[in-house]
């Protein structure tokens, strides 16, 4: 999150580096820092003239450094080139009209480059690191950043939400920024004036994931609590057809399956976002779930769910009732 900060830095400064690279996986960031990058071309240019965006798959890099030389009428200029390929394997573009660039890039142009990822031990990633700043954009890894992301947010649409509620929120609405930050947006009308966020207005706004509520499903059965996971199966089924119910809680089982396996080898938490393929807040919260969860009775509950995914497919039951009794089945396991 400090990337947008450093952004707003810049632009606060007029202090705009020729050569930006900008990567990441999460677009919703990345798209509200252009927008902060944007603002300070939109005050010398409301027209938007300036600016000039374009794709690696139209404009070769010689076409592009071309754009990034010439003159404007306006004083500064921003040429964006998008979802940049250049760092992947097998690409057979030439890039040394941007290496040449990069060593006397145009001082009134900023040039960026938005990429996914990139390759660190390129020529072209340590040409743009000396010519200008790269910054890395990512989500929040940790519960304790998520938190504090989304104080921060709402504190930009005037509203203030606590520690705890802020978790409640990130917990029944899920961990994308975009959804999160949309979600913000929403509350911030519905409340008005009013000044707090509070459980009852997200829970009343904001729609819960399948995924939170799937959780809550394995935590009712977890606690052998029949009534309560039927409970949670029916909200589930509310929201998604019974076959991809189905297919969540497998998921989930199977990732149960693994934190057990690697606890059992003498493995840590620390392991299981590589080694089951996760988030680092996901592997917290199936590590902590799992300990309530015996390896035997999470193989019973796959061996259900593909009795049941079989039945689904072949029997013509009510998908609603199978589902049902497998949960049943699930919570009187000993």
């Amino acid at each position: 999150m400090r990337e947008i900060e450093q952004i707003k830095k810049d632009v606060a400064e007029g202090k705009i580096p020729p050569v930006y690279l900008w990567y990441g996986e999460d677009r919703f960031l990345i798209q509200e820092a252009y927008h902060v990058l944007k603002s300070f071309y939109d005050r010398t240019d409301p027209s938007g003239s300036g600016i000039e965006r374009v794709s690696p798959k139209d404009f070769s890099p010689v076409e592009i450094c071309d754009l990034a030389n010439s003159m404007s009428f306006f004083a500064n200029r921003l040429v964006v080139v998008e979802d940049v390929t250049y760092f992947q394997d097998g690409q057979t573009v030439d890039l040394e009209p941007f290496l040449e660039y990069l060593k006397n890039p145009n001082p009134s142009t900023c040039l960026l480059f938005i990429a996914e990822s990139v390759h660190k031990g390129r020529k072209f990633y340590k040409a743009l690191d000396q010519a200008g700043e790269i910054l890395e954009f990512r989500s929040p890894k940790r519960q304790q950043e998520w938190i504090e992301w989304v104080q921060a947010e709402a504190k930009t649409h005037g509203k203030l939400i606590s520690h705890q509620v802020a978790a409640q929120f990130i917990e029944w609405a899920g961990h994308q920024a975009g959804v999160l930050n949309q979600e913000l947006k929403k509350l911030d009308t519905f409340m008005g004036e009013r000044k707090t966020i509070t459980e009852e207005d997200f829970q009343t706004v904001t729609p819960r994931t399948i995924e939170a509520s799937v959780f809550q499903l394995l935590d009712a059965v977890a606690s052998r609590s029949a009534k309560q996971a039927i409970k949670a199966l029916h909200e589930v089924l509310r929201k998604e057809h019974p076959l991809k119910v189905l297919t969540l809680l497998v998921r989930q089982v199977r990732l149960l399956l693994g934190c057990n396996a690697l606890r059992e080898r003498g493995g840590s938490l620390a392991e299981v976002p590589s080694s089951l393929g996760i988030s680092p807040y996901e592997a917290q919260k199936v590590w902590q779930q799992s300990l309530r969860l015996s390896t035997e009775q999470l193989s019973q509950a796959l061996h259900e769910c593909l009795k049941t995914d079989l039945a689904l497919k072949t029997s013509g039951g009510d998908p609603g009732l199978l589902l049902e009794i497998m949960i049943a089945k699930f919570c009187s396991q000993g």
